[in-house]
């Protein structure tokens, strides 16, 4: 639609249209932007309304079958869009500057790895229910899998929570005038939170599921992946904070490996991307 076009249909004062203009496009062709990139309203609700979709069929799911191999797969239907939810909700509330369409979370490392890696757990879980029920059904494992997923999902929200503005799903190679150094709260105990509840949450789904080849590749490349970019994010902070850092690091533990001894000043960082 040109802008003459809709100038001419729209009343600002009532936010209707009073007649329906001349144009080519079809008669449900929506006057809203449909880039999904775009923050805006609109995309907003329609993300929030598949995710809250899917939440409902996995409680219904649940519900209906109860501890079986179905709800099971019921709460893991819960438990992925409430993730997403988080993401979006705890920037949103705590870091709204820098709050878009993707703080969901959805492709967070722009390969489409994120939706490959859920549906191979999915395909397999299937897959293993139709050839080995039996050891499917539900038992200690898949508790303690449920605990570990809902553990994960609370020591991350927690650690965004806490951070607030200085919490960013990309590190950051400069230092904003809203960026401080969070030594408090789950800070004081873990210095990477948010990596850990990320890892111990996807963990937890796949031992939930009973998923062994993906829970064995998930922690596999996942590990991999935050040994490595905790490694950056390390060099980013002393580069930014300094000897503020150093001593923070050296009086705080984590549980991401092989990062513990790494205690040397650095270099300027370098992204690991490249």
């Amino acid at each position: 639609m040109s802008e003459e076009a809709r100038e001419a249909a729209f009343t600002p004062k009532v936010g209707l249209f009073r007649r329906r203009p001349a144009m080519t496009e079809r008669w449900w062709t929506p006057v809203v932007s449909m880039n999904y990139n775009d923050h805006l309203g609109h995309n907003i609700a329609a993300t929030a309304c598949f995710l809250g979709v899917f939440m409902g069929v996995g409680m219904c799911l649940t519900a209906v079958s109860g501890w079986t191999v179905t709800g099971i797969f019921g709460i893991y239907m819960v438990l992925l869009p409430l993730y997403h939810i988080f993401e979006y909700q705890c920037v949103a509330l705590y870091n709204p500057h820098r709050v878009s369409m993707e703080s969901f979370m959805f492709n967070p490392d722009g390969g489409n790895h994120y939706y490959q890696a859920m549906l191979v757990s999915i395909a397999e879980y299937i897959v293993e229910c139709w050839l080995f029920s039996n050891a499917k059904t539900p038992g200690l494992i898949t508790l303690l899998g449920l605990a570990l997923a809902l553990c994960g999902q609370f020591i991350r929200s927690l650690a965004m929570i806490t951070a607030k503005t200085s919490f960013n799903h990309l590190i950051a190679n400069r230092r904003e005038v809203d960026h401080d150094l969070i030594t408090h709260g789950i800070y004081k105990y873990e210095r990477h939170p948010s990596y850990v509840g990320f890892f111990s949450w996807a963990i937890g789904l796949q031992l939930m599921l009973k998923n062994p080849l993906s829970l064995v590749a998930f922690a596999g490349v996942l590990g991999y992946f935050f040994c490595r970019r905790t490694s950056y994010e390390e060099r980013t902070l002393v580069h930014l904070f300094g000897q503020q850092y150093e001593n923070y690091r050296r009086r705080t533990p984590t549980l991401i490996p092989f990062v513990n001894n790494d205690m040397h000043t650095p270099k300027a960082p370098e992204d690991p991307d490249n």
